[in-house]
């Protein structure tokens, strides 16, 4: 797997990105019409982005998506009208219809939408606001940097580019993630392997346990490169993860990146809920915050959602460096040794439920004061 600096841009993708205060605007958009599919968010409320850009999907015919930042456009009366305005807006910079655009905002809940200053933003982008760098930045809300990543894997080239620090739970995490491949297939293949993509990075991801209204992923393929499907999967499940563990690294607060798997569980499902439920206890997160290998917190959370055999249980710690046992077929082992393991920025907890062969892993972060001080005073 090669790492590249393209972002989004691969091939005959282009991107650009400008910012103004809190507010951001980013352009991403190909020559052609692009075969493009969607995973958008579980939340029974949607902002005006998502049911625009899943009727916009079915149709086909995408060649672009506008996202800003700074507000959700959601929990308005004219919120609809306003993500529409929008498409216009890039429609008459970009010479294309506005039907083959998709949009996507995030930002604040219930405050209408300043259309007028998303128009002066994107009649600003030119040359000196383009890249994949810029249109990252340019949708940060409470991120502490941008984030993107892109790859070759034998010809295969996918780039992506997300946004996201906090209401980042299971089931997408509240996020936007915009992806680029060169991979020629269709929209159902396309579909089926952001799906299963998405259920192994995203959804399982958790900052605070919050679900947004907004979570949009957007995949855009130009169809230029034949492959295998196994191999693009391969390369497309791997930039997921990435960026799912950027946005963790860069939770709201976080001082601790966790990432937690579940081994040897009696099935996919058992391990799957088993480790979005540790990655998403409040209690557990603020006792990495506190170097504290409370290790019942985690048996704990385990047990809310799965038949647990605490005779069989492993629990370890480790980082890049040390490793150690903290719970041995039910027996506590050496808590001192966590200890020091938990001063570490990155943390590793595998729980090993000796109950059958299945796996599954999920990324998180810390739970600090800084975190309750961002969200106290987000306006």
């Amino acid at each position: 797997m090669e790492i590249t600096e393209d972002g989004v841009c691969i091939g005959n993708f282009r991107a650009y990105g400008v910012r103004e205060g809190k507010y951001g605007v980013a352009l991403i958009l190909n020559d052609e019409v692009c075969e493009s599919v969607g995973v958008f968010t579980k939340n029974k409320v949607n902002g005006a982005s998502v049911p625009i850009d899943k009727e916009k999907l079915k149709r086909g015919g995408i060649r672009a998506v506008i996202a800003n930042s700074g507000n959700a456009n959601c929990c308005t009366k004219t919120a609809l009208e306003d993500a529409k305005r929008m498409c216009e807006i890039a429609g008459e910079k970009l010479g294309i219809d506005a039907d083959s655009i998709l949009v996507a905002s995030t930002g604040i809940i219930g405050k209408k939408l300043d259309v007028l200053k998303i128009k002066e933003l994107v009649d600003k982008i030119d040359r000196e606001h383009e890249g994949s760098s810029n249109a990252s930045k340019a949708i940060m809300t409470t991120d502490t940097y941008p984030k993107q990543i892109s790859v070759n894997y034998r010809g295969i080239k996918i780039g992506g580019v997300a946004k996201g620090a906090g209401m980042i739970a299971p089931d997408l995490a509240t996020m936007l993630c915009f992806l680029t491949t060169n991979a020629d297939f269709g929209k159902e293949e396309l579909q089926t392997a952001l799906e299963n993509a998405v259920e192994d990075s995203f959804n399982m991801l958790s900052v605070d346990g919050d679900m947004s209204t907004n979570d949009t992923v957007i995949l855009m393929s130009n169809r230029s490169h034949e492959c295998k499907f196994e191999d693009f999967c391969y390369a497309l499940n791997f930039v997921a993860r990435e960026l799912a563990k950027l946005i963790a690294k860069d939770g709201e607060g976080a001082t601790k990146f966790l990432e937690i798997e579940v081994k040897n569980a009696k099935s996919r499902e058992n391990a799957r809920k088993g480790a979005r439920a540790i990655i998403s206890s409040p209690l557990v997160k603020t006792a990495i915050f506190g170097e504290n290998p409370n290790w019942g917190r985690i048996v704990s959370a385990l047990g809310s959602v799965i038949e647990v055999d605490f005779d069989k249980i492993d629990i370890i710690f480790s980082n890049d460096k040390d490793k150690t046992k903290v719970v041995e077929k039910g027996v506590t082992g050496d808590l001192e040794k966590a200890h020091e393991i938990l001063k570490s920025r990155e943390i590793r907890i595998v729980v090993n439920l000796h109950d059958g062969d299945e796996n599954a892993v999920a990324y998180g972060c810390d739970l600090t004061y800084s975190y309750v001080k961002i969200n106290a005073e987000y306006n």
